[in-house]
């Protein structure tokens, strides 16, 4: 009974992604958040685009949830004025998951590794940290 119970459980992650995505929805346009939509939305692709390359690489089904967390994630805390810094953290974040590996595991957590790697790097792109 309890496998059956399992197998018809709803994914987490979608509440994950429904509440990450509620609240970048409520706080660019309810509170003001300074997100750019060019950025956000280019995160989201970046980051849905190397998801599907990484898992035909390593040779698993294409998932999007883990990413679109990542993304959404990113969308939140990541403020740059460049298309292409945000492109790369996404890239990074998401990347990094087929990369850094241990026992067939990731070893860090993409979006903090990522925004860890875009604070240390943000002088070198011109960027305030």
């Amino acid at each position: 009974m309890g496998e059956h119970r399992m197998r018809n459980a709803i994914d987490p992650r979608w509440f994950q992604i429904g509440t990450l995505a509620s609240l970048l929805v409520w706080g660019t346009f309810g509170l003001a958040f300074e997100v750019r939509l060019e950025n956000a939305l280019v995160m989201l692709a970046t980051a849905q685009l190397v998801q599907w390359f990484g898992s035909r690489r390593v040779g698993i089904p294409w998932d999007p949830k883990s990413a679109l967390i990542s993304s959404l994630s990113l969308c939140l805390l990541l403020r740059t004025n460049s298309v292409v810094v945000a492109a790369a953290v996404a890239a990074f974040a998401i990347g990094s998951k087929f990369l850094l590996r241990i026992r067939g595991k990731h070893v860090l957590n993409p979006t903090n590794g990522a925004l860890v790697v875009a604070i240390v790097c943000a002088p070198l792109c011109g960027e305030a940290a």
